[in-house]
């Protein structure tokens, strides 16, 4: 018998002003991977127009459509193949994939979120201590017990700059993370864009409210768990299983997609006294302001001399950086 190729990608639409090509990917029975381009790019523009797309498509209220699971530059479409057929799911997103000329145009319900964040904090510094005595000895990423130094030294900057820049914009969630509650954060300012690897291998424990880094996307760790982002701070629940906080009563996770979180820097007790005021007191009042993200707007400060001009400045750094840092 002839045996015949299987091609995961059941459909496409071609690339235009606005948009890559997009490949509707086969994901499973019940599953459709959506997929701008064909080679993996970390642009926030995608995430947006996935974001714009995401919602037209939920608005139809298709019968047999479960859950989505929007990313940087993929939308993942749970369905019931007994009801909706994918020929049918893929159709409604052409639909309306065709309807959105311009990306300027769409606006991106974006809530602006507080963090407070304690630099270097003891709980996390015992996960950087604890890995170096069971797992990896000598760890060329942990510098004086810790992973900062070894965050300045892949980017060209000092440790002082890193912080800076890690206050210094809002950090973009394109979508849930690999773990329950967690998002990937990027940049939205792009001269505070820090790279840096994962630990190799990954660390057995790591506490509630870490806040890491692997290449450019910052975590907070919601429950304790192993991990591989580089250390370097430890912020406030964003997660509760319990529900107990007013704040999670309709959801144990704090963050949606398209949220962008903000920085600012209290002292570790600080960091303990609300995790009391959470998770048993449940008085705490999480700082959250609903907000847009007007996308023209955006790209007009993404594009404009000065941000590209210290963006390419910084990249300099970063790639002078990566001949002389340790390599994991």
């Amino acid at each position: 018998m002839e045996q015949k190729n299987y091609d995961v990608i059941l459909d496409t639409l071609p690339e235009n002003e606005s948009r890559l090509e997009v490949l509707f990917r086969q994901a499973g029975d019940g599953f459709l991977q959506v997929e701008y381009g064909r080679e993996q790019r970390a642009n926030l523009q995608d995430s947006f127009r996935i974001q714009a797309i995401n919602d037209l498509v939920l608005a139809k209220n298709l019968n047999g459509l479960i859950e989505t699971v929007p990313g940087i530059r993929t939308n993942m479409f749970h369905f019931d193949p007994a009801a909706l057929s994918v020929r049918k799911l893929i159709g409604e997103i052409k639909e309306v994939e065709d309807s959105l000329t311009s990306i300027e145009d769409i606006v991106v319900e974006s809530r602006l979120i507080s963090l407070p964040i304690a630099w270097e904090d003891s709980e996390t510094k015992k996960a950087v201590a604890k890995y170096v005595k069971e797992v990896r000895p000598g760890a060329p990423n942990v510098i004086n017990g810790y992973n900062l130094e070894y965050m300045a030294l892949c980017n060209g900057i000092s440790v002082e700059e890193i912080k800076n820049k890690v206050l210094g914009t809002e950090w973009y969630n394109s979508g849930g993370g690999f773990w329950p509650g967690g998002g990937f954060f990027w940049p939205m300012d792009p001269r505070c864009a820090i790279v840096v690897p994962k630990y190799n291998p990954p660390r057995t424990w790591t506490p509630e409210g870490a806040v890491g880094i692997g290449g450019p996307c910052i975590f907070t760790y919601t429950t304790p768990t192993g991990g591989g982002y580089q250390l370097f701070g430890r912020t406030i629940p964003t997660f509760q299983f319990s529900q107990k906080h007013p704040l999670f009563k309709d959801s144990p996770f704090l963050y949606k997609s398209a949220d962008r979180i903000r920085f600012f820097e209290v002292t570790e007790k600080d960091i303990l006294d609300i995790f009391e005021h959470v998770h048993n007191k449940t008085d705490y009042q999480y700082e959250i302001k609903e907000d847009q993200i007007l996308v023209k707007d955006y790209l007009n400060f993404y594009n404009s001399e000065e941000v590209q001009k210290g963006a390419k400045e910084f990249q300099e750094k970063q790639k002078e950086a990566t001949k002389t840092a340790p390599r994991l």
